[in-house]
């Protein structure tokens, strides 16, 4: 399956989680722990039909990962197109690693309790609690940058990025190693929030690079 087919099923799940994200009640995926005016709370859980959108998405990835290398023609002038790209990555992302993340709070609060549930919230703190927050916050961070990091080394791009019809490459003469993969990811995450400065810092049209591209020697190329 090319990149370019790809991309449509990318849509459609994409589409189906905004969906059920919309009519569904809301809850929480993952862990929350939080204490407010005094008051404890701690939340944790995943959702059979959440498991089952986060298993189409990683199959959907690792075909990405594993498909022909898309032709590519004339570099990307613009930024705003990245910008789309990367909050359509990191919805993708959370769809993908929240859910098994609520793998994990859910076990230990069966365990706990001998009661299983896919979901539960309490206001009695627990024995291990920060530690599972904990443990949670490393999964979230380890899934993102991951999720943002492999394709750069695989030379395919982004989930977002097929969506949007462009890729990340390495300028002539340059690999793109598994350390500057995660570096870029990193700096990439800063790139974003000061998103508004793209345009105006180390910015080369002709070419498809901001600044993120003139620290690691990279570009934006779109799909022939």
């Amino acid at each position: 399956m090319s990149v370019k087919e790809l991309r449509w099923l990318f849509v459609v799940v994409l589409s189906v989680a905004i969906f059920i994200g919309n009519i569904s009640e809301p809850a929480t995926f993952g862990i929350s722990q939080q204490w407010t005016n005094g008051n404890y709370s701690f939340a944790g859980g995943t959702h059979p039909v959440a498991l089952t959108l986060a298993l189409i998405i990683a199959v959907l990835y690792l075909l990405l990962m594993f498909a022909p290398p898309a032709d590519l023609g004339e570099p990307l002038p613009g930024v705003f197109r990245r910008f789309v790209t990367f909050w359509l990555d990191f919805i993708l992302a959370m769809i993908l690693i929240a859910p098994i993340m609520g793998i994990l709070p859910a076990l230990t609060e069966w365990n706990r309790t001998g009661i299983f549930q896919w979901h539960f919230e309490r206001t009695v703190h627990a024995p291990g609690d920060g530690w599972l927050t904990a443990a949670g916050l490393i999964l979230l961070v380890t899934g993102l940058v991951f999720y943002f990091a492999f394709p750069l080394n695989r030379r395919r791009p982004s989930p977002g990025a097929c969506i949007t019809g462009y890729q990340i490459v390495p300028d002539d003469g340059i690999k793109m190693t598994v350390r500057m993969a995660i570096l870029r990811t990193l700096l990439g995450f800063i790139a974003a929030c000061g998103a508004y400065l793209a345009p105006f810092i180390a910015r080369d049209r002709k070419k498809g690079k901001f600044w993120l591209d003139a620290v690691f020697g990279t570009r934006a190329l779109r799909f022939r």
